[in-house]
């Protein structure tokens, strides 16, 4: 084999290589956006788990709460949601608030807080009341799995 023959073939290998590579590389974390409605606590805490668990594994991870589901989001959570599960002896309410402490970006809908008669100071820290276009944006983006909870 000559030495031209040799290049062009380690060439040809080379960049059937990097096509093969570059796709897996270039790949971005999977994004999940979970609508959180429910006020079942079960409910609830499994969202919590499956959605930390997907960030664990590397998904970027959102959260959006609405009706009885955004008072988890509260400093003073009301009645179920102050009520801890098994087996991790946690409430929704701090499973949620751990994941917001983990930097997941947590949102309660627009309507929530004048139909609930608070304000924004009523929220935990790190949670903040959506804006309906941009969550509109990020809902209909191919990019994102939504999950109803």
């Amino acid at each position: 084999m000559t030495r031209a023959t040799l290049r062009r073939a380690a060439l040809a290998l080379l960049a059937t290589s990097s096509v093969a590579i570059t796709p897996a590389l270039a790949q971005e974390p999977q994004r999940v956006l979970a609508l959180v409605t429910t006020a079942e606590p079960q409910v609830q805490g499994m969202a919590f788990v499956l959605l930390n668990a997907m960030r664990m594994q590397g998904a970027t991870v959102e959260v959006m709460l609405c009706g009885r589901a955004a008072d988890l989001a509260r400093r003073e959570p009301p009645g179920p949601a102050a009520t801890p599960m098994r087996p991790m002896n946690a409430t929704p309410a701090q499973m949620l608030a751990g994941m917001v402490r983990a930097g997941v970006r947590t949102e309660v809908c627009a309507l929530y807080l004048p139909n609930a008669d608070i304000g924004p100071e009523a929220l935990i820290e790190g949670v903040r009341p959506a804006q309906p276009p941009e969550m509109a944006r990020r809902l209909i983006d191919r990019a994102t799995t939504v999950l109803p909870f």
